[in-house]
């Protein structure tokens, strides 16, 4: 299959820290005595990028707790301390 372009971009959805790469190949005269081969993608996938989204969560859920006991310190009455 003779690929005529190749684009890599980034892919942004809801909730992504930095989103998503995306390749688009572009090819000519796919025909179906080709629709059997397969398309072998190959990629480098960095020991930090697989952390990163359990990081975020573990952030979120501590800074979660972290809020709640600073609001459950806070002096909310309307009458005078004896």
């Amino acid at each position: 299959m003779p690929v005529i372009s190749s684009e890599v971009d980034i892919h942004r959805t809801f909730m992504d820290t930095i989103g998503r790469t995306t390749l688009k190949l572009t090819a000519l005269n796919v025909v179906d005595d080709l629709r059997d081969r397969d398309v072998t993608v190959t990629y480098d996938y960095p020991l930090a990028a697989g952390f990163r989204k359990p990081m975020v969560i573990f952030a979120s859920v501590l800074s979660i707790f972290g809020v709640s006991y600073l609001v459950r310190q806070l002096d909310i009455s309307i009458g005078r301390k004896a």
